[in-house]
């Protein structure tokens, strides 16, 4: 005899009960194995209007009740020449999203790259022109660090956004080419930037010159891991580069454990 699905979850919220990370709460659904859909959907995600530069979302109150995007201040008085077109990030680095990315990063706990990927992509459907890209690429890790984690979390977050880009295919050709202390443990946005100066280079990747592709990273709290990355990018040919990132660490979140 063959149990039905719904029979099957019941067992095994009798047997292996699964509780939220973030209040408690018993999880009857398989949607999610850590957070209740509650906590899930309450973290904050980032929505219109936003900087289309930088990514971060206005203040409440500004704009007027539009949707429609516009700079910020800082980018739109900024000069410099950035090496990525865009940053687009679909939740803030808060609640039960900040809290799945570390359990995946730190923790092992690959089966939440789903969710957040899936996070990442449904953003990527609603802000992103899909059809013209023609790599995604995730940021990579130094080879002795993914041989301690065992997996690059931005792979696999790369490999669920794939899902919403007709015609893109995902590509490794970008590589950290000498390994780096861990970002959070550095402090200001100049140490930070010095720490990855350098970090990363594009082998055997002619087939990406003039290309437009999608860099895909978890989190993104100063910029410069992915400036570095798509400054790589950028030497090897490639014509254009976005970023897309599960989380945005914004100013208020100083601790956020990323780039």
């Amino acid at each position: 005899m063959q149990l039905s699905s719904d029979w099957v979850l019941t067992l095994k919220n009798l047997l292996l009960p699964q509780f939220c990370r973030q209040c408690g709460e018993r999880i009857l659904t398989e949607e999610n194995g850590y957070f209740c859909p509650t906590c899930w959907e309450m973290s904050p995600r980032i929505e219109r209007p936003f900087c289309p530069i930088c990514g971060r979302p206005h203040p409440a109150g500004i704009g007027l009740g539009t949707r429609s995007n516009f700079l910020c201040g800082p980018c739109s008085a900024s000069n410099e020449q950035r090496p990525y077109r865009r940053i687009l990030g679909a939740a803030q680095y808060e609640g039960a999203i900040e809290e799945a990315v570390k359990l995946l990063k730190f923790n092992g706990r690959v089966r939440l790259a789903q969710p957040l990927g899936e996070l990442a992509a449904e953003a990527a459907r609603e802000e992103l022109d899909c059809e013209t890209y023609g790599f995604v690429i995730p940021v990579p890790l130094h080879r002795v660090r993914h041989r301690e984690r065992g997996f690059n979390q931005s792979k696999l977050l790369a490999q669920e956004v794939l899902a919403v880009l007709p015609n893109a295919q995902l590509d490794e050709s970008l590589k950290r080419i000498r390994p780096t202390k861990v970002q959070s443990r550095l402090h200001g946005e100049a140490e930070r930037r010095e720490n990855v100066r350098g970090a990363f280079a594009v082998v055997e990747g002619g087939h990406v010159a003039g290309a437009t592709v999608l860099l895909v990273d978890d989190v993104v709290t100063t910029g410069g891991t992915i400036a570095e990355c798509a400054l790589a990018l950028r030497s090897a040919g490639v014509a254009v580069v976005d970023v897309l990132a599960v989380a945005l660490a914004l100013p208020h979140n100083p601790g956020a454990q990323s780039k």
